[in-house]
């Protein structure tokens, strides 16, 4: 894990180096331009919904960071090659560290929600909302002392990586489950699945309906990072009747600890059982690797469902 994520810091910097130098050397207006409007279209790109979208909007973060470095600390007073290095190194260490902290993060620390940092962060930014809104808004520009600039740009760092960064991480977990189904979009795997459904159940179209509202809203749910929503939905896939019953064809149980899905889900809804002992702690180590847990059920349920438009049920899993 330490390897690749320096791995991706070293081309990430490498790449970056090479744009500030090249930059610096020969400045090309249509260059900055086309980074600065593909930096723009993110938020649009992010609509395009296939696995690949992912490495389209990874890089991003990175340029848009790099454009907002290269103002700052050329408008300071430091060295030439400081400067270059500085504008190199910061978007690569930060965007890198928070993408890989946060793709696939429930919790930090496995004590803090990531929703609640996530709210805390967006609540910061009203900080740099009020700066910037004083020095348009005012009759005279807001001039800023130098610590107070360098404050500035590293609330404004934080608060870009963390905005850019939840499309980008989205678009990570779509590709995650794209590959788990072995398509190219959701979209066009479920909606093949469930014309078969409903050529091979035509007297169960409510049943069927909600098979695919339970798995829809696990994969959506799964792609924003609400990872305990998805895990439900996907859990009702596997143990509750709808098209057929599910517990005669696919098994609850999975290889390792917690033993079970159904483990999981007292164990996230607190709920006391003789054969699960729930405990503060028990709860905080089954949130931090809650992101995996709801990979797998959504994977579990994808099974079922396959099984059940291939006319492949057995028995058991």
């Amino acid at each position: 894990m330490w390897l690749s994520s320096l791995m991706i810091v070293f081309i990430s910097f490498l790449a970056l180096f090479v744009l500030t130098f090249v930059s610096s050397m020969f400045v090309n207006v249509y260059v900055i331009v086309f980074i600065l409007v593909y930096a723009l279209l993110g938020p649009l790109l992010a609509f395009v919904r296939f696995e690949k979208t992912y490495f389209i909007l990874l890089p991003i973060p990175y340029l848009g960071l790099w454009l907002v470095s290269a103002i700052f600390f050329t408008s300071i007073n430091i060295s030439f090659p400081l400067s270059i290095y500085l504008i190199s190194t910061i978007p690569a260490l930060l965007t890198t560290f928070m993408h890989l902290s946060s793709r696939m993060r429930n919790m930090l620390f496995n004590r803090i929600p990531m929703s609640s940092l996530a709210r805390t962060g967006f609540a910061e930014t009203s900080l740099i909302f009020l700066v910037l809104g004083l020095s348009i808004l005012g009759l005279e520009t807001v001039k800023l002392e130098s610590f107070n600039k360098a404050t500035l740009y590293g609330l404004l760092s934080v608060a870009y990586c963390s905005s850019s960064l939840t499309y980008v991480n989205s678009a990570y977990r779509y590709r995650l489950i794209c590959k788990m189904l072995n398509t190219d979009r959701i979209e066009d795997k479920i909606a093949a699945l469930w014309e078969k459904l409903l050529t091979k159940f035509p007297q169960k179209k409510d049943d069927i309906e909600l098979l695919r509202y339970y798995f829809s809203e696990a994969t959506r749910l799964f792609e924003e990072g609400s990872f305990e929503m998805a895990y439900f939905s996907a859990y009702k896939i596997i143990r509750e009747p709808t098209v057929v019953a599910p517990k005669e064809y696919i098994s609850d149980k999975r290889e390792g600890e917690p033993s079970s899905f159904s483990e999981i889900r007292s164990i996230l809804m607190h709920s006391r059982r003789k054969d699960t002992k729930v405990s503060p702690k028990q709860i905080r180590e089954i949130k931090a690797k809650l992101p995996e847990y709801a990979l797998e059920i959504i994977q579990r349920a994808s099974t079922l469902i396959e099984k059940l438009a291939l006319d492949k049920i057995m028995g058991g899993y």
